[in-house]
């Protein structure tokens, strides 16, 4: 069981990142801490983990089975609770999980392996024996860089571990996964809860509404998640096509060390590169490689990068890279003027980004996604999407956002390329949180549900 009682943390060179939180914890529960960037969740796994930083004040108390965390060694610690977090794996890890891809990276320190890596890593050490051997269990964000299939079995697993006794405590920006598979949401803003409520009837304060909570409020009914609450839904009536701009150059699949047709790269469009395993249960897309000597998505993005006939630059998903200068990056106050160690993943995540999506140099995005909170999501996709300033080429797990981000996927599997389409032409729609529960094949949102709804009730023209 785990109590916070009138917890406050400080941090040096951030200040008070934890403000005055109080939670009670049962054990067999499945608890989710959700909020924007910089919000305090990360802060509160890393104190109940005892992974705070040097020189972190906490006042209050935080108590796992009645002994307060600042007073429990690191060994006490170790034995009580279990953390998964990409940001946190260690060599020791590696023994306890699945084996990692091969490739050049294992030569490098953890935290520069590519996420999917990282996150499929950290994804097995949740698992039943961490039920039996340490009763709390503390995942910070660990859907990004997980594929559907790979989320689904992750919250099946923790799922199992509360049902074995455990206490799980879990942060993360996938509000839809939250709603449909927590027992309990937190919703957390500058430090301080501000929403504590049953999953199914939490309303968010300053976070998109679950597309599957908003489904279920339209259909006027609660449902299964798993059941259609719509049928024969109309295409939209907006004009989804995208207008790319001119051709800018034919690259030769074997360029990219792949074997299929020449690709035609338009200017001012958004695509991205995907590996068929990811898009699992895809209509139209038969894979037969084994995934050993697999190319991988960022490798071929990376190529294609370097093929075009005008520079461009990547922008690396891990971490900023040193000569970045955040002052001149993050077109805030509020971030120009963090030291870049002081820097959270979360803010890291945005500066990557922010002020570089308006250059019309091309851009190279891997997990493009990674560590962006519901909001800052949405933005990057509707920029991506509706207003590219040039070819951007991204890659990313997560098939929601791939359809509201890119006007093209190409397809890889193993060293083919086996597709190279729109992802309504893909029929990606389906995969989507509003294609399973509207069960409409296009490309739907909220929006245009609405819109239909009224023409079928009469309400619009």
């Amino acid at each position: 069981m785990i109590v916070l009682d009138d917890v406050t943390v400080w941090l040096p060179g951030r200040g008070t990142v934890v403000k005055n939180v109080s939670l009670s914890l049962n054990a067999g529960t499945v608890t989710c801490l959700v909020g924007r960037r910089g919000a305090g969740t990360t802060m509160l796994l890393r104190l109940l983990a005892g992974q705070l930083p040097a020189g972190t004040r906490v006042n209050g108390k935080a108590l796992i089975d009645g002994v307060d965390v600042m007073d429990m060694g690191p060994d006490l610690l170790a034995e009580t609770t279990h953390i998964v977090d990409t940001d946190l794996l260690t060599w020791a890890d590696l023994d306890d999980s699945t084996s990692p891809e091969p490739g050049p990276w294992t030569r490098r320190p953890l935290d520069t392996w590519p996420l999917d890596i990282r996150a499929r890593i950290a994804a097995s050490l949740v698992n039943s024996r961490v039920a039996d051997e340490q009763g709390i269990v503390l995942v910070d964000h660990p859907t990004s860089g997980l594929n559907r299939l790979q989320r689904h079995a992750l919250t099946e697993r923790l799922r199992a571990i509360a049902d074995q006794g455990a206490t799980v405590l879990w942060a993360d920006h996938d509000l839809d996964t939250a709603w449909a598979e927590a027992d309990r949401i937190v919703e957390m803003s500058a430090g301080s809860v501000v929403s504590d409520s049953p999953a199914h009837s939490w309303v968010p304060h300053g976070l998109p509404l679950p597309i599957g909570r908003a489904l279920t409020s339209l259909a006027r009914d609660q449902v299964d998640t798993d059941a259609l609450v719509f049928s024969d839904l109309p295409r939209p009536r907006r004009n989804d096509d995208h207008r790319t701009g001119p051709v800018m150059t034919m690259i030769g699949c074997r360029d990219l060390g792949l074997e299929g047709p020449d690709l035609v790269i338009h200017d001012r469009e958004s695509l991205a590169i995907v590996r068929a395993d990811d898009l699992a249960g895809a209509t139209g897309l038969n894979t037969d490689h084994t995934s050993d000597g697999a190319i991988r998505p960022e490798s071929v993005a990376s190529r294609l990068l370097h093929a075009l006939p005008r520079p461009g630059r990547s922008l690396p998903s891990s971490q900023l890279r040193p000569s970045y200068d955040p002052r001149k990056v993050a077109g805030t106050t509020e971030l120009a003027s963090q030291r870049r160690r002081d820097l959270s993943r979360g803010e890291r995540a945005w500066l990557r980004v922010h002020g570089h999506l308006t250059t019309p140099d091309p851009l190279l995005l891997a997990h493009a996604d990674h560590d962006l909170d519901p909001i800052e999501r949405s933005l990057v996709s509707e920029s991506l999407r509706n207003a590219p300033a040039g070819v951007r080429i991204v890659t990313s797990r997560d098939v929601e956002f791939l359809v509201r981000a890119v006007h093209r996927v190409i397809v890889i599997d193993g060293h083919r390329v086996i597709a190279d389409r729109s992802p309504l032409a893909l029929g990606l729609a389906p995969l989507t949180h509003v294609g399973a529960l509207a069960g409409s094949e296009y490309h739907m949102t909220l929006g245009d549900i609405i819109d239909s709804l009224d023409v079928a009730e009469g309400r619009t023209i």
